[in-house]
């Protein structure tokens, strides 16, 4: 029989099972209703840009030249101007909490070894679920105006247009930031500061596919000036569709062979268009206007606060329940884009 843990001995079991957890007390996992965590798997998990100290993350975006080139005669009398071009964007990180707790007369901690594991695993499991979860909903969403606690996700930087847009930057201050923003940046102000946006009918050929290849064309932006600019990762672009465009996508492939030239195209299982795969990703499929996100990571991540990316505590007693620990993760984080332009959505928008 294994020996009983002293209450002095268990948090010290606790935190070696969790710092070296092991495929141990194997369980069926059915804590969520999502088949994929996208965005936690492609950003939160790959595209991460780490920030040292302060509490907001700032970035300059030059939004003009100075307009002073010009034809001259000879002995022409100087024009001289000074244009302020340099605009500053802000953004403030979020953050984020999950926890377990446990009670140190559980029946685990008596029995030792393989039980303790298991307990802890399972425990600790269903609090990262609990944290992937709610943050797939921030990495997707648009929280209110009034909302000072969630993060800002994807579809609140990369807005949608209007009815009937065939193709332009559309993608304007989100309803209810008209006097913030996006990033302290208002599109309203500075015009250019806006993502690429396109309304469409059909998965087809003529309408998407077409709207899409325009889109790439447009948001392909190169300065004609060698400079060091505010990138944030090296990582590739990203197309993210729902259950519905997958499928249509899929279907019009097969009508034609499962090739659409240099467009879409099957290889390997995958829908890519011009080499990128189109992911499905399930949080999408609760929008009713199917939108297609083409996101450039090189200047959409998330931030994170260095030292606080999955900071867990040692266990600790909870006030009034002096025999029960809690273990807590804290994540300071917050999404952040340096270049709206490169980014673009399309979306089926009700008339």
């Amino acid at each position: 029989m294994a020996d009983v843990l002293q209450f002095a001995d268990i948090d010290d079991a606790v935190i070696a099972t969790y710092q070296n957890l092991v495929k141990k007390g194997a369980f069926l996992d059915m804590q969520t209703d999502l088949t994929d965590h996208v965005a936690v798997r492609e950003m939160w998990k790959e595209k991460q840009k780490r920030f040292d100290g302060g509490n907001d993350w700032e970035f300059q975006i030059q939004v003009d030249h100075n307009h002073s080139a010009r034809a001259v005669g000879m002995y022409q009398t100087d024009g001289t101007e000074m244009l302020d071009t340099l605009v500053e964007g802000k953004v403030q990180p979020r953050h984020v909490n999950a926890h377990y707790i446990y009670d140190m007369r559980d029946k685990a901690f008596q029995r030792g070894g393989k039980a303790i594991v298991d307990l802890v695993f399972t425990r600790y499991v269903a609090m990262m679920v609990s944290f992937f979860e709610i943050m797939e909903g921030f990495l997707w969403g648009s929280p209110s105006v009034t909302d000072t606690k969630s993060p800002h996700g994807i579809s609140f930087w990369v807005q949608k247009g209007s009815d009937g847009d065939d193709g332009s930057f559309g993608g304007l201050d989100p309803e209810g930031y008209e006097s913030v923003g996006r990033a302290n940046i208002l599109t309203s102000i500075q015009e250019r500061w806006a993502n690429w946006f396109a309304d469409y009918e059909s998965v087809s050929i003529e309408d998407l596919v077409r709207k899409m290849r325009r889109g790439v064309r447009q948001t392909n932006f190169r300065s004609p000036v060698s400079h060091s600019q505010p990138e944030l990762t090296a990582m590739k672009n990203g197309i993210y569709v729902g259950d519905t465009v997958i499928g249509l996508m899929e279907e019009l492939l097969r009508t034609q062979n499962m090739n659409l030239g240099n467009d879409l195209a099957a290889k390997d299982g995958a829908t890519i268009f011009k080499g990128t795969p189109i992911t499905y990703a399930p949080k999408l499929d609760a929008d009713g206007e199917n939108p297609v996100y083409m996101l450039d990571w090189k200047w959409l991540t998330v931030g994170v606060l260095a030292g606080w990316e999955e900071n867990l505590t040692a266990p600790y007693m909870v006030p009034g329940k002096h025999l029960v620990k809690r273990i807590d993760l804290d994540v300071t984080l917050e999404l952040i884009c340096t270049n709206l332009r490169r980014q673009s959505v399309y979306a089926q928008i009700a008339g």
